[in-house]
């Protein structure tokens, strides 16, 4: 876990004068207190049901450190837990019968990874069929950015359904002052899923807010098939157009399609053409040689889902009156030996508060 954190409205007044000024923090859940890189305090001091849960993990991409973090957070709260792993392999079609499978079982809580896979799920909070749908199960959700615009919640303070969960990205304005401060842009190119309503959501974002800065968004969807999915074999070319549209950086935002299911030919082609890239997550950073990323930890993320987990049944909080978060703080981490490869260097403020990778 990253101690490399710092506040929202800090990275707000990122500025390259004052850089320097900016002082990095630590990763705190909310209503727990912080002892080094350890979650202590009361809470987890409750007393601890002597029986085994059954959660249900339904995931897009296998397991990862968000689920590791999820489970460590339960066991060092003591919890006995019985693991069932379901995975789509992105493949929504699968969905139907893991609901199936779910309704028969009655799992006493589904952890579910992304928005296709929670939206799946649980279906749109405004058609709620519990003939579709998981509705009389707790759900608390991960690696979901935009729950509201994409129907899962209709209020992050009150979810008024049986799902709560986390955000793990930073706010839009916070990533292009990221960008910006590592170094001045006039073009972003993005490449992404038109089929993913969460990548959707994201460009719909990233177009308001490059207007308002006065950059030109340069937007590459991914072709589809016959089918309607998007072709992962087009992935190259797309990255290529954006490059040669003037692209001078590419945004790798909140698609699982590209950020995680084809993320080392993402990175490995930017690399080829030359082409700085961003992340609003660290893995592609950390283990595909992307560039540059202003994300949450993926561990911490997990843990911190995990805290709300624990509300539902330990505490017996109903899902719907747990708010959906996102962690206050965000580290930025940069991979140095892209950085060399690319001779695209950082200003050296940023590089005193940075997570360096040197792989």
């Amino acid at each position: 876990m990253s101690a490399n954190f710092f506040d929202e409205d800090d990275l707000l007044r990122i500025r390259r004068r004052s850089l320097l000024r900016l002082a990095a923090g630590g990763l705190a859940l909310p209503g727990l207190p912080l002892a080094g890189n350890s979650l202590i305090g009361s809470a987890l001091a409750a007393a601890v049901p002597d029986r085994t849960f059954r959660i249900t993990m339904v995931l897009g991409r296998g397991e990862s450190d968000n689920e590791y973090g999820f489970k460590d957070y339960l066991a060092r709260r003591g919890l006995k837990v019985d693991y069932t792993i379901r995975n789509t392999g992105g493949d929504t079609a699968k969905l139907p019968g893991i609901i199936e499978e779910i309704k028969d079982t009655r799992p006493d809580l589904i952890y579910s990874w992304g928005t296709p896979q929670t939206r799946g799920l649980i279906g749109p909070f405004d058609q709620p069929d519990p003939r579709k749908y998981v509705t009389d199960i707790p759900v608390v959700f991960t690696f979901v950015a935009a729950p509201v615009d994409a129907k899962i919640v209709p209020d992050l303070a009150r979810s008024g359904r049986n799902v709560t969960g986390t955000i793990h990205i930073a706010p839009i304005a916070v990533q292009l002052n990221t960008i910006q401060a590592y170094r001045p842009i006039k073009r972003l190119g993005v490449v992404y899923n038109p089929q993913e309503r969460n990548s959707v959501l994201t460009i719909e974002g990233l177009r308001a807010e490059t207007a308002l800065r006065g950059l030109e968004l340069i937007e590459e969807p991914v072709p589809l098939n016959d089918r309607g999915e998007p072709i992962s074999a087009a992935v190259p070319d797309a990255i290529a157009r954006a490059a040669q549209r003037g692209a001078e950086m590419l945004y790798i935002g909140p698609d699982t399609f590209i950020a995680f299911h084809n993320r080392s030919v993402v990175a490995a082609e930017a690399l080829r053409l030359h082409l700085p890239t961003f992340s609003v997550t660290e893995l592609i950073v950390r283990t595909d040689k992307a560039m540059l990323a202003l994300a949450s930890s993926a561990y911490g993320i997990g843990r911190f889902t995990a805290f709300k987990a624990a509300q539902i049944l330990l505490d017996g909080v109903k899902p719907a009156e747990i708010p959906v978060e996102t962690l206050k703080r965000f580290s930025v981490i940069i991979n140095m030996a892209t950085v060399r490869s690319l001779e695209y260097y950082p200003p050296i403020g940023l590089l005193n508060f940075a997570e360096i990778i040197e792989s």
